[in-house]
């Protein structure tokens, strides 16, 4: 059975008029092979790198997103105001690394963990350095 959406429309009750635009930032290069999980009220919503556009009831709104690859992280959580026939951006910014969390605002975020990978990327050419040096040396 299909996730319900975000605050479904009771019986009687017109659809969503507003729209909530959620955008992912970086591409799957620079982001993340996985999707975030989106869930706003408690209820799945779809996401997807890049921006998703949502029909959504006007109204306040608790979002909550995080990514998954071997154990959660990247979470982040935001309560959004919608005003009646209006669309509210928000964007989500991935940790470059799964030990932190990331970030989710109105204007485009900042992604957390640049200083890890760096280091990480430095100790691997140093290594690979050191080795074709002894390999060079050694032989």
């Amino acid at each position: 059975m299909p996730p319900q959406p975000p605050n479904p429309p009771q019986q009687g009750q017109p659809g969503p008029s507003s729209a909530l635009k959620f955008t992912v930032q970086g591409s799957v290069l620079t982001s993340n092979l996985v999707p975030p999980t989106l869930t706003i009220d408690g209820y799945p919503a779809s996401a997807a790198t890049g921006s998703t556009v949502i029909p959504i009831q006007p109204g306040q709104h608790h979002l909550e997103v995080y990514s998954q690859w071997l154990r959660r992280y990247g979470q982040a959580a935001l309560d959004v105001q919608v005003p009646p026939n209006a669309m509210v951006e928000v964007f989500y910014a991935p940790p470059l690394h799964q030990f932190t969390t990331g970030e989710l605002g109105f204007t485009p975020q900042q992604r957390k963990g640049i200083g890890c990978f760096v280091s990480l990327i430095v100790v691997l050419v140093v290594f690979v350095i050191v080795v074709v040096l002894l390999a060079v040396l050694g032989s």
